[in-house]
């Protein structure tokens, strides 16, 4: 669902579900419908990301009553204290997540604030069109979480924005010099292991760079993030496989796909059709 879109919310049965991803230090996630609970005055360890995808929530945050709709993003520090109750009786349905401290200190290092600090978002509600679409986006593709590396590069660069746009103190990245020896080598590394499960940080180890300034000087390098070259990479020898007599189960495994239909969406979306109807094209040429 995108912003805009409407939802009719006619179930009166609070319901969620959470996961986590374990390669972004279990970062947690949440889907929820809520249109009866009222959630009492409460903080959280964590930071609190979320979105209003339909429907209308409130909440009281420092002594000020908030509303959020969709477009609209909600950011809440560590052990700030609030509430949360669907504004319109048919509730509204709910998306966040919760970095820890540690993530949002190893992300705030970017920036150059110290080792140990943490960035401090000040607003309770951020009004930033781009990154809600993204903040959307990101979420509904953690469920379906074919691609580590393309999530990890989402997860920094959408952090990344939302503390330089919004934090309460002004931050700057840093612009370094360095890289172009740095790029080259992330690029023949992800070309050497193109068929293993890699992330993100994997190929930053390699280069002695942050994953965050990795994906920013590779994409302004290249010409695009880690994880597209990477899919680059596996849709060409895709092709070349498909040439032989090999199953596409088969190749699917040996190009780095997590199955077989994940091969086969990245095909299409590449190529424009899938890996079946291109191996019969190919024989009939």
């Amino acid at each position: 669902m995108q912003v805009g879109e409407s939802m009719e919310l006619r179930n009166t049965v609070d319901q969620g579900v959470m996961w986590c991803l374990p390669t972004l230090d279990n970062l947690r996630f949440m889907q929820a419908l809520y249109v009866r609970h009222h959630f009492k005055p409460h903080a959280h360890e964590h930071y609190v990301i979320g979105i209003v995808e339909a429907g209308v929530q409130s909440f009281d945050y420092k002594q000020e009553k908030l509303f959020t709709v969709p477009g609209k993003i909600i950011v809440i520090n560590p052990d700030e204290v609030h509430t949360g109750e669907a504004e319109v009786a048919a509730g509204f349905a709910y998306r966040a997540l919760y970095p820890t401290v540690s993530l949002m200190q190893n992300a705030a290092q970017q920036f150059g604030i110290s080792k140990g600090g943490i960035p401090y978002f000040s607003g309770g509600v951020v009004h930033d069109l781009d990154l809600f679409v993204r903040l959307q986006h990101f979420h509904h593709r953690s469920e379906q979480s074919d691609d580590v590396m393309q999530l990890e590069t989402q997860w920094l660069l959408l952090l990344a924005d939302l503390i330089q746009r919004h934090a309460a103190q002004p931050y700057a990245i840093p612009d370094y010099a360095r890289g172009r020896r740095e790029v080259r080598q992330a690029v023949d590394y992800i070309e050497a292991h193109f068929a293993d499960p890699i992330l993100l940080a994997d190929v930053a180890g390699q280069v002695h760079m942050s994953p965050f300034h990795l994906a920013r000087m590779f994409h302004r390098q290249v010409g695009m993030p880690p994880h597209k070259y990477l899919e680059n990479v596996r849709v060409r020898e895709v092709e070349k496989r498909l040439l032989q007599d090999e199953s596409i189960a088969d190749i699917a495994y040996a190009t780095g796909f997590s199955s077989q239909s994940h091969l086969s969406r990245t095909f299409k979306r590449f190529m424009g059709i899938s890996p079946a109807q291109f191996r019969q094209q190919r024989k009939i040429v």
